[in-house]
């Protein structure tokens, strides 16, 4: 190599290291506007704070939104029993107006014998004990409509225990006979099963819901011709199952995926409110059971509530054939 190009070669790799040394210093000297180390440690401690700041208020926000749905839903789930209570007040006025009229009609044949007679015979001593025996099983009777009125509009949340579905069926179906007996028979099999696991009143809106829906799906005036009958049976292990099954209409399958949705409703304006079948699912779900149905247009309706067993009664698993044979 010349001496020359020795010369040429130092300059162009004295140049190239100026230019490697310049841009080191540019990476290691501070960028305008950018702060020293210590600030910008400070100024992500204060952007932490913040970000924790807003999470924590919008997490508080969240606990109050939650509240108030639950507070919502508890009084949807009251306003809808009203609205079942209201749908059978009619017929609660008739069942009572029954007993109600005997009763006052017997006291007043008492009153007038009494009156009338200083010495009484066998004959009419006994025929005032007979009136006083159907008074007082007329009271009775109004005792027990009273009581069950009592038991399905109460408010608050009783807790969950052992319940007894034959039990509970069988005060809504008394709730509901003013609905069902001018449009079909009434056919109840829930003996014999073991307490599941909720409580009276929900369970109680439950199946009062259901046995009013399958009445109004049956049209007034042949009864002897239509059926409603609710079974209940062993279901999967641990499980009680219970059908509600009826000869109404049915439901169309383009309504039968939106029957569980608040406020979806195919009756006219006035008549429903779309919220009985949501607030039962709502209920049954909530007891750990599941609600579902079944049904062909023209050919009825069946909904089955699978409820679980109470924990002190539940028997040991049961083979799954014998379970659903």
């Amino acid at each position: 190599m010349t001496l020359r190009a020795r010369v040429t070669h130092l300059s162009a790799v004295t140049q190239r290291r100026g230019s490697l040394r310049r841009a080191f210093q540019a990476l290691c000297e501070p960028r305008p506007g950018t702060p020293p180390p210590e600030e910008e440690l400070h100024l992500n401690e204060e952007r932490v704070r913040e970000r924790t700041a807003a999470l924590e208020a919008a997490n508080a926000k969240l606990s109050r939104n939650l509240e108030q749905l639950h507070a919502t839903q508890a009084q949807l789930l009251f306003a809808d029993r009203l609205i079942a209570l209201g749908r059978i007040a009619a017929g609660v006025g008739h069942e009572i107006n029954n007993p109600l009229a005997f009763i006052l009609s017997n006291l007043e044949y008492i009153h007038q014998e009494l009156q009338q007679k200083e010495r009484l015979t066998e004959q009419d001593r006994q025929e005032i004990l007979e009136a006083l025996a159907e008074t007082r099983d007329g009271a009775e009777r109004i005792r027990l409509i009273v009581r069950d009125l009592q038991t399905l509009s109460r408010a608050e949340d009783v807790g969950s225990g052992p319940a007894d579905v034959g039990a509970v069926v069988r005060t809504a179906a008394k709730m509901a006979m003013h609905e069902l007996r001018h449009r079909a028979r009434l056919v109840l099999e829930c003996d014999g099963m073991p307490p599941v696991q909720g409580n009276g009143s929900r369970l109680g809106q439950v199946f009062l819901n259901l046995l009013l829906n399958a009445a109004q799906a049956i049209p007034p005036g042949h009864a002897e011709q239509n059926e409603v009958r609710i079974v209940a049976r062993h279901g999967l292990p641990g499980q009680v199952l219970v059908e509600v099954k009826d000869t109404g209409c049915g439901i169309a399958h383009e309504h039968r995926e939106r029957i569980f949705d608040p406020f979806f409703t195919t009756k006219p304006l006035g008549v429903g409110t779309g919220l009985g079948l949501s607030v039962c699912h709502g209920i049954v779900t909530s007891l750990g059971g599941a609600l579902t149905v079944e049904s062909e247009p023209g050919r009825g309706s069946t909904f089955r509530v699978m409820l679980p067993v109470a924990g002190a009664f539940a028997q040991p698993a049961r083979p799954l054939v014998d379970a659903v044979a």
